[in-house]
């Protein structure tokens, strides 16, 4: 139990976040992440008269307020610097549920400078939780970093690990951001919320002509006369963002209690579904099945055997573009462009493995761009290797590839122990729902490099904060 590693491996989990707190390393991160005064946890005592007396009268302002864990005080004789103090104090809350809103809407680099100054704040208002994700997280961050200084281009590669560093840190932001399940709940609605946006301009796209051919075989799929892709800008991106959108907003229909929200996420849900099938992206076809069906299994295994009449419906349901993509996955014989590029850059990106297992290349197009035209299969040119594991291991070696998927153990450790102990039904579905998402998401990552969108990335890990807040919150309403 002294030990950080073998405690995760062989601690029973309900004792196993004690047991870590034993090791050395676990404390340095509680140190770097606690280890900072906290002059603004709390609110002030009172408020400024004035102010105070608007805000206990407007609706919408109690309702944000009440809702984000971050109350306006009693009035009294509080004066301007009671004012600041609360600013300070909900600043953190608020900016993350403004960057949780805008994640796929906004540039990458305002997204950053609104996460900076919210992670620095957090540090001086929130408590963090030191489990086993943010220890490895903060060890990923690490490695990030020594990659950055030992790639082949440095000066990108280090910018991206700063950026990627930043955005990683919103999996340990969101759960400090979250004291109750109004808040968690909340903060759902803020993620479907942006996720809405995004549906409403991809179905802008389609009426306005806006949607592009860019990204289709046309010798191959001569039906296809488009590709949505919002606000992401690529059909791909977007709809690996809508596998993490999805599964959220149908198991809204089931969690919220209020009929009108329950209706809002219907909406929501097959807005986005609309979406997801505009994208002819065939990789995220069968990664939301194959979430659909996980869901099931977790949920109610009983109704697995309802798949062999929907699988054979398919053919007179689906619209025959759609089907014609998602048949041409298994049409080796006539394979189109993307499949065959893909398998030699696959190919090509595991003969750099040969040689760069241990250390990696370093991080982003410059670093891989330099090295892989050497290893590359005839004229087959690309950013990326278009596999997310594959990707993590040639940029960061082997150690940030073991690193990576024991963050991924952690969420669904922590999620399968949840799901272990959740005997409400809407909680179940929820829970069911997330796990579902992050392996559709995962799925989608071995035909595609889904962190190659910043913005995706970012969101991701929103996401798994989301997960751990509403695991934390509900599972200790449970106990």
């Amino acid at each position: 139990m002294g030990s950080f590693i073998a405690g995760f491996f062989t601690a029973p989990f309900e004792k196993s976040e004690e047991g870590i707190k034993k090791s050395l390393f676990v404390r340095v991160v509680d140190k770097v992440l606690n280890g900072f005064p906290k002059p603004f946890a709390q609110p002030p005592p009172t408020w400024q008269k004035g102010l105070a007396k608007t805000s206990s009268n407007s609706w919408m302002i109690h309702t944000l307020t009440d809702n984000f864990d971050t109350p306006i005080p009693p009035s009294g004789e509080g004066g301007i610097k009671s004012v600041v103090m609360w600013g300070l104090f909900a600043l953190p809350v608020w900016g993350m549920a403004v960057i949780t809103l805008t994640a796929p809407i906004i540039p990458t680099m305002m997204l950053a400078g609104l996460l900076l100054p919210v992670l620095f704040f957090l540090l001086l208002s929130r408590t963090f939780e030191v489990n086993h994700l943010a220890v490895f997280l903060l060890l990923f961050i690490i490695v990030n970093m020594m990659a950055g200084f030992m790639s082949f281009t440095p000066r990108a590669s280090i910018e991206i690990a700063l950026l990627v560093s930043l955005f990683m840190l919103a999996a340990i932001a969101v759960p400090a951001c979250c004291r109750s399940q109004k808040s968690v709940d909340f903060f759902f609605l803020i993620f479907l919320a942006g996720a809405g946006v995004t549906g409403l301009v991809g179905i802008w796209q389609v009426f306005a002509g806006y949607a592009t051919q860019t990204w289709i075989d046309l010798d191959a799929f001569t039906d296809i006369s488009l590709r949505v892709f919002s606000t992401l800008g690529n059909p791909n991106v977007y709809g690996t963002y809508l596998l993490l959108a999805i599964p959220l907003a149908a198991a809204c229909v089931v969690f919220l209690k209020h009929p009108f929200l329950k209706l809002c996420a219907a909406g929501l849900t097959v807005l986005l579904l609309i979406n997801l099938v505009l994208t002819f992206s065939r990789g995220c076809y069968l990664a939301l099945a194959l979430a659909a069906g996980i869901f099931v299994l977790i949920i109610e295994k009983r109704f697995v055997i309802l798949f062999i009449p929907a699988i054979l419906a398919l053919p007179f349901v689906l619209p025959p573009a759609v089907l014609n993509r998602l048949m041409s996955v298994i049409n080796f014989a006539d394979m189109d462009t993307s499949t065959v590029f893909r398998l030699n850059i696959w190919r090509g990106t595991i003969r750099i493995l040969q040689d760069f297992w241990m250390t990696g290349i370093g991080q982003g197009i410059g670093a891989y761009n330099m090295v892989y035209p050497y290893y590359a299969l005839a004229a087959v040119v690309s950013p990326h290797s278009h596999n997310l594991f594959l990707q993590i291991f040639v940029e960061l070696g082997i150690v940030g590839l073991v690193v990576f998927i024991c963050i991924l153990a952690c969420f669904f450790r922590t999620m399968v122990n949840f799901m272990r102990h959740a005997t409400e039904f809407r909680l179940r579905v929820m829970g069911g729902a997330m796990i579902a998402a992050v392996i559709g998401f995962l799925f989608q990552g071995i035909f595609d490099y889904v962190f190659y969108n910043y913005r995706v990335q970012l969101t991701f890990y929103i996401f798994i904060g989301l997960c751990m807040a509403f695991a934390k919150v509900y599972g200790k309403a449970r106990d």
